[in-house]
């Protein structure tokens, strides 16, 4: 069902549970799956969310709620839901007083809403079907690049976050079936993103690999890869905001709308997100995971730095319009961006017998790229003579055949080669090699 390189690198239920799952606390995940405690802490860090406009724990707050009154389009949830269940999305005023009309273009009145909210008070849509209570808040504003692919609902961005640093991303974007929701198991599409770039590179329907989804715009279907997601930045900065926000959630999920008018926000956090997110993005968690795991993190900015540089494909392996093959020599002449943001032109050896790329030490100090904020983090490595030491690991920007590339460096001595850098196979994806002879 994974249609993944190397099937060695995805994380199962079980590891899930096993091994990343018990970094959650058990006070961490009840904020979780409380969606107003979600939103309180939330707010008390800063972190952007929908505004709320009502919690109701009694079928009496609910009969004397002034639901006529509500002005915008607004949401009715259960506060302790899971997987979309019971969410109810009002998209507009009907003709007549106390009458919306629903994402589906189905109509519900004031009677519908409050034996929904009866039905959550009863644990309809709860865990084990305890006791529940009902929060309105308000809808986004769907952004306007967005409406091109969706009827129905607002596309939002689910992003794993582990150890403070996301890992991997998708954009869910609902469909018919799935009512307005953005949850994959009901039916919306999942397009995983290049966490370098913010453009979409693959698709999943209901665990299936897909190659193209519908554009009402151009009322044809059109590649799932190559639609750029607005403020990537600003996405992953509010994810990161989000895990600092409830510390004791190590492994988890965000989920961010993107408000016309706002930018990104919460909608809520999950202390057991999905697996689909994998086949959305052609590529396994568990190495993701096992690559950042222990690495101390200074800020928001070092955080997204590393997601960047270890996770971000290549441009030409993921959005290669012109499907064109590009061939490289043994040795290739490379530019690469140093401090100053500048760039600067050096020679750089092409090896894939070579899983990362690495820089010479000396070269890299001279570019300004072994200052605090761009070393990643350091790696353990062992000496023929059994002497342990730490190599530091930067993040690295450079230009291979006009493709851009950002990506991580290993930082060792170099000085005894010709070439200052050499680039390994996980940022050839994409290139060929020419062979080369005497």
């Amino acid at each position: 069902m994974l249609n993944i390189d190397n099937e060695h690198n995805i994380l199962t239920m079980n590891a899930r549970g096993w091994i990343y799952l018990r970094r959650n606390s058990s006070k961490s995940k009840k904020i979780a799956d409380s969606k107003i405690k979600t939103k309180k802490a939330l707010m008390k860090a800063d972190v952007p969310v929908p505004k709320l406009v009502g919690l109701f724990k009694s079928t009496e707050e609910v009969d004397n709620f002034p639901w006529e009154k509500i002005e915008n389009s607004f949401v009715v949830k259960p506060v302790s839901g899971y997987g979309g269940a019971g969410v109810i999305l009002v998209r507009k005023r009907g003709k007549y007083a106390g009458e919306w009309f629903l994402m589906d273009g189905s109509r519900v009145n004031i009677s519908d809403l409050r034996y929904h909210c009866y039905d959550i008070f009863q644990g309809k849509y709860s865990f084990h079907n305890f006791p529940d209570q009902v929060l309105v808040e308000e809808r986004i504003k769907i952004f306007g690049r967005f409406l091109r692919f969706t009827k129905s609902g607002t596309p939002d961005i689910r992003v794993i976050v582990f150890n403070n640093i996301p890992v991997m991303a998708m954009m869910r974007v609902p469909t018919e079936e799935s009512r307005g929701r953005s949850n994959l198991h009901q039916g919306a599409y999942g397009l995983g993103i290049d966490m370098a770039t913010g453009i979409t590179t693959y698709g999943v329907l209901k665990d299936q690999p897909i190659t193209r989804i519908y554009d009402l715009k151009r009322k044809k279907r059109v590649k799932v890869n190559g639609i750029r997601i607005p403020m990537w930045e600003q996405i992953l900065r509010t994810a990161v905001r989000a895990q600092q926000a409830v510390p004791g959630l190590g492994y988890m999920g965000v989920d961010i709308v993107l408000d016309k008018d706002k930018g990104p926000m919460v909608l809520e956090i999950n202390a057991r997100p999905g697996l689909s997110i994998q086949v959305a993005n052609r590529a396994g968690l568990r190495e993701r995971l096992n690559r950042v795991d222990g690495i101390n993190i200074r800020n928001p900015e070092h955080s997204i730095n590393i997601a960047r540089s270890l996770f971000g494909g290549s441009f030409v392996d993921k959005v290669n319009k012109k499907g064109e093959v590009k061939f490289l020599s043994l040795l290739e002449v490379v530019k690469i961006r140093r401090a100053d943001r500048k760039k600067g032109e050096i020679l750089a050896k092409i090896d894939t017998g070579a899983l990362r790329s690495s820089i010479d030490e000396k070269l890299a100090r001279e570019l300004g790229l072994l200052e605090k904020d761009n070393v990643l983090y350091y790696r353990k490595y062992r000496s023929s003579l059994g002497k342990g030491h730490r190599r530091p690991v930067i993040g690295l920007v450079i230009w291979l055949k006009d493709e851009k590339i950002i990506t991580s460096a290993n930082v060792t001595d170099r000085s005894h080669l010709r070439s200052k850098l050499l680039i390994g196979r996980r940022d050839l994806k994409g290139f060929a090699i020419r062979a080369e002879f005497e």
